[in-house]
């Protein structure tokens, strides 16, 4: 190994810098510290013209404008405190820097692809990092990012797998898209307050993060922010967020339980795709709800999530996208309550854990092969007085002479005369009768359990029904809101708890340790 060639220069003036060594220091120093004023020119030649710098300490110099076509890119025009655009790209030897405290952004792929670095020191003063400043750096393992830092720009750290843990400062508004992207050994990480936007892709792949809180300040998840984190075990989403973009956590396969704030309007395509270890789902205080602020559930959103046992929708849900819980095999029973309109094609299919179904009144158009492969369905409840129009292979292989339908008083014969319904075993029963879904806020607390609950924001008594997930009965009593259930003589596990009330019934699940 060479031995280090060390140099101080102080730069008078700004440009100059290339004749202030000699053409022997531009290829033998390693070490290099800079002093005084530089610009564009003086960045270029360090990049360039220094073929061995491995240390550069900068921290004291004064970074000038420069208008010209001397500098770091194509640009013709560079501001002042900045270090530009591809400032040190590429400059694979580079170790260590010191940035200085008058430096107030870093240009866009400043540091790209320079795969030595492994120490930063970014100036008190920087207030944006530019796209793709450091791409790249995989030998970067720890970075502090100072308090004056508002945006990290798109790709500004992409592929910095050597990175383990990152405090994001609360000066902090927005997270870029792809940020963070395949950050692999990023294992802890805290998102401030201050943050709102949480940009497509900004952590996908970092699969060694294990938990992680979405602040109350955030109101975006972007497409595939978390895509590929399959190392997560908790995720806590904040009160304000409004959309969970396509993909957004798409592959996070360790993840067992969510919880999703009542401002959630959407859950986008494949959001929650192959969260093949996911059981429970919670939205504002319904466990295993999708709640009843959400209005939209995207196609595949849910799709391949074996381990999920329930899911009950809120009142708000209008439509259930394509493919959004194809594959849910550990699914039992699913109710479809009457705001919504229209279930998509293969919507539930392959549930082959499902023995009833209950579609609610305003469902109008059911898509091909929606409950295709729910080969258990044994009973089959329908609100609609007028059957619905069925596309093509809506209930293959499920035993249609088997299976109970049951529908309004007075209907019995629009269902007997219509293609496919006409061939179950059909019977009538009064309106009231059916099985309601109440959009009353419900709390069971805490959850999960020790030796016991409380039941809050029950508006009336009602009839509690506990079970496990076989549906084996294992308490029933009389309730009322604040009450306390006891529940120290089960074993650890999982179980729903079913509250009837004369609205109607309202489904939680609780984990009891």
């Amino acid at each position: 190994m060479n031995a280090a060639v060390s140099k101080t220069v102080n730069v008078t003036t700004a440009g100059t810098l290339r004749t202030l060594l000699t053409s022997t220091e531009m290829t033998t120093v390693t070490n290099l510290t800079v002093t005084g004023c530089i610009d564009a020119r003086d960045f270029k030649f360090m990049r360039d013209g220094i073929t061995k710098l491995a240390f550069l300490d900068i921290g004291a110099v004064t970074v000038q404008a420069y208008n010209g076509t001397g500098g770091t890119s194509i640009a013709t025009s560079y501001l002042p405190n900045e270090l530009p655009e591809l400032t040190f790209y590429k400059m694979t030897r580079l170790i260590a820097i010191s940035i200085p405290n008058s430096v107030m952004s870093i240009g866009a792929n400043a540091f790209e692809s320079c795969i030595s670095l492994t120490s930063v020191a970014i100036g008190k003063s920087v207030t944006s990092i530019g796209g793709g400043a450091f791409n790249g750096c995989s030998g970067l393992t720890s970075l502090t990012i100072p308090n004056s830092v508002t945006s990290i720009g798109s790709y500004a750290f992409n592929g910095c797998n050597g990175l383990t843990s990152l405090t994001i400062p609360n000066s902090v508004t927005s997270i870029g898209v792809g940020a963070f992207r395949k950050c692999g050994d990023l294992a802890s990480l805290t998102i401030p307050n201050s943050v709102t936007s949480i940009g497509s892709s900004a952590f996908y792949g970092c699969y060694s993060l294990t938990s992680i809180t979405i602040p109350n300040s955030v109101t975006s998840i972007g497409d595939n922010a978390f895509d590929g984190c399959r190392g997560f075990t908790s995720l806590i989403i904040g009160n304000s967020v409004t959309s969970i973009g396509s993909s957004a956590f798409y592959g996070c396969s360790k993840l067992t339980n969510i919880t999703f704030p009542n401002s959630v309007t959407s859950i986008g395509d494949y959001a929650f795709s192959n969260c093949s270890g996911l059981t429970s789902v919670t939205i504002g205080n319904s466990v295993t709800s999708i709640g009843n602020s959400v209005t939209t559930i995207g196609s595949y959103a849910f799709r391949y999530c074996y381990s999920l046992t329930s899911v009950t929708f809120g009142n708000s849900v209008t439509s259930i996208g394509s493919y959004a819980f194809n594959g849910c095999s550990g699914l039992t029973s699913v109710t479809i309550p009457n705001s919504v309109t229209s279930i998509g094609d293969n919507a539930f299919n392959g549930c082959s854990g499902f023995t009833s179904l209950i579609i609610g009144n305003s469902v109008t158009s059911i898509g091909s092969s929606a409950f295709y492969g729910c080969s258990r369905l044994t009973s089959i409840y329908s609100y609609a007085i007028t059957p619905v129009v069925l596309s093509s292979g809506v209930f293959t292989s499920v035993n249609v002479y088997a299976c109970t339908l049951s529908v309004p008083t007075g209907s019995k014969s629009a269902y007997q005369a219509a293609p496919i319904w006409g061939d179950f075993n059909i019977v009538e029963i009064t309106p009231t009768a059916l099985p309601t879904l109440v959009s009353e806020s419900v709390n069971i607390y805490p959850n999960p359990v020790l030796d016991g609950f409380y039941i809050n924001g029950l508006e009336e008594s009602g009839t509690l029904t506990l079970t496990d997930l076989s549906g084996k009965e294992l308490l029933t009593k009389q309730v009322k809101a604040n009450d306390y259930v006891s529940v120290n003589f089960l074993p650890k596990g999982v179980y729903v708890i079913r509250l009837i009330t004369t609205n109607g019934t309202i489904e939680r699940k609780v984990l009891k340790k």
